[in-house]
């Protein structure tokens, strides 16, 4: 009797593993969802920072202009110290990807509004009319890229990038030339004033962090450095006939920014 209940018992037992078994292999295996298999595709997203900048204006005369001004005390006007404009950026990205290995490389366009601004003036010393100030307004109102990328991966999840490719953005300044008062051009002992806007044309270069976080979306941390050149305006000098001053103002920037990306 004792043989007949241990074999019962056994073969309930083996039973119970069987089953078990079979229940475990129909369960779904249970992934992370921020795992991401391939960076290949396509991506579109936001981003939002600050910027800080570097303006510095040269200013020089035509002839008429310099055979008026002469040796001290009729200077050129003098310039202010180098601008440093600054303010919140923030706008939109599209790009493409493509792993190859623990590789990733791509290409991505981004257009963002910005809000970096200076306004200084400098005077220098008393010549026909009152002491001479030149005052200069420099920013940027908006900027866009087209970069490439090219990261590695040091787990699946995480992409370190370098980055770097063309620059474009609205650059405006305004240049003020007077001996009536900082910043006033209605006199007409000495007086001249022209501003420049338009399209500014450099290259960028900078690098970051992409993290998927899901997924379909990360989250990334960047930097950006910006050179858009310089623009020009000349305007005339109303007491010298033909006398004109041109004032040329480069526009570089520094850019920190973090963004979310959906991958299609």
């Amino acid at each position: 009797m004792r043989q007949i209940s241990t074999v019962i018992i056994c073969a309930a037992a083996l039973s119970i593993v069987n089953f078990s078994g079979a229940f475990a292999a129909d369960m779904p295996v249970k992934t992370s969802v921020a795992a991401v298999s391939n960076w290949t595709g396509w991506y579109a997203g936001l981003n939002a920072g600050y910027g800080w900048g570097r303006a510095d204006t040269s200013l020089t005369t035509n002839a008429a202009e310099a055979a008026f001004v002469g040796p001290l005390p009729f200077a050129p006007n003098p310039l202010p110290g180098t601008l440093r404009p600054s303010g919140f950026i923030g706008g939109g990205q599209i790009g493409y990807n493509h792993q190859f290995g623990n590789m990733v490389a791509g290409l991505e366009t981004d257009l963002s509004f910005a809000a970096m601004r200076k306004t200084d003036a400098a005077t220098g010393p008393f010549t026909i009319g009152g002491n001479l100030t030149t005052t200069i307004e420099s920013k940027l109102n908006w900027f866009g890229t087209l970069r490439a990328r090219f990261g590695i991966l040091p787990t699946d999840n995480l992409l370190i990038y370098g980055t770097g490719g063309l620059a474009y953005g609205g650059v405006k300044t305004t240049t003020t030339a007077s001996n009536i008062a900082p910043g006033n051009c209605t006199g007409f002992i000495y007086c001249g004033s022209g501003s420049t806007s338009g399209v500014s044309v450099g290259w960028t270069v900078g690098g970051g962090l992409e993290y998927a976080v899901a997924r379909q979306w990360t989250i990334k941390a960047e930097y950006l450095y910006l050179d858009l050149g310089s623009r020009s305006v000349t305007f005339s000098d109303l007491d010298v006939p033909g006398g004109t001053l041109t004032a040329s103002t480069s526009f570089k920037a520094q850019l920190i920014r973090a963004g979310v990306n959906y991958r299609f």
